[in-house]
């Protein structure tokens, strides 16, 4: 497979999460997500699992994962990461891992009690369509969840202003819905929308970003889509 969008930033994705920003803004997504994401059973396929800043959050939960990703590079970091973690958790249950663009596999999938994908869809072409053939492989009560940096909002112009700064950003190649657009996609069943990141990039503090975050005041930077199978 030739070099994918995200290979070329692997080594220095994760240090994101290190700074003030970063670690506030992967916080309130983070507790959005996770509290909505409830599966009846196991079996979860994560879209985009990245250098596995949730799939280690997902096999603690108990989940057996199977993890897809574009970049190799990647990927390489989040095997790390869980082995580390396998390591300490007698209890923990295989991750399979799949080196692929998951608009390519769409044929090979099985069945799954969950699917749930962390800021991946904003780089998938055509995202109504793929996550409408993923809900077909979702067992009854089985929870689709997606979360996406939304469009319309402080932190697409700040990703915007990136792209246009430097065209070989991975954000020249997102595309940024709004939540109205992603609660308007015919998945199967009506979704269930969460919103977060109501902060702009620019705030000065973490106290202050975390008041503008209990105000919920403007659009919401963050989005997290549901949709659950009857």
């Amino acid at each position: 497979m030739k070099e994918a969008l995200f290979d070329h930033v692997a080594a220095q994705y994760d240090s994101w999460y290190d700074t003030e920003l970063g670690s506030v803004s992967d916080q309130v997504e983070r507790h959005l997500a996770q509290s909505m994401f409830k599966a009846p059973g196991t079996r979860v396929l994560e879209i985009g699992c990245g250098t596995g800043q949730y799939t280690d959050w997902l096999v603690q939960e108990g989940y057996e994962v199977t993890a897809v990703d574009i970049s190799a590079e990647m990927m390489a970091l989040a095997q790390t990461k869980i082995a580390a973690i396998m390591k300490n958790t007698a209890e923990a249950k295989p991750v399979h891992w799949l080196h692929a663009d998951i608009t390519e596999i769409l044929d090979q999938l099985e069945t799954y009690d969950g699917i749930f994908s962390m800021t991946a869809f904003e780089f998938v072409p055509e995202p109504e369509k793929v996550l409408k053939r993923l809900f077909s492989y979702l067992k009854p009560g089985g929870c689709l969840l997606i979360g996406l940096i939304a469009g319309n909002s402080a932190w697409s112009e700040y990703y915007a202003e990136a792209a246009r700064n430097n065209p070989t950003s991975v954000f020249a190649r997102a595309a940024l819905y709004s939540k109205e657009e992603i609660a308007s996609w015919q998945i199967g069943v009506p979704a269930e929308i969460g919103e977060c990141l109501f902060f702009p990039p620019s705030v000065p503090t973490i106290a202050e970003a975390l008041a503008l975050e209990e105000k919920r005041s403007g659009n919401p930077s963050f989005v997290v889509a549901k949709w659950v199978k009857v």
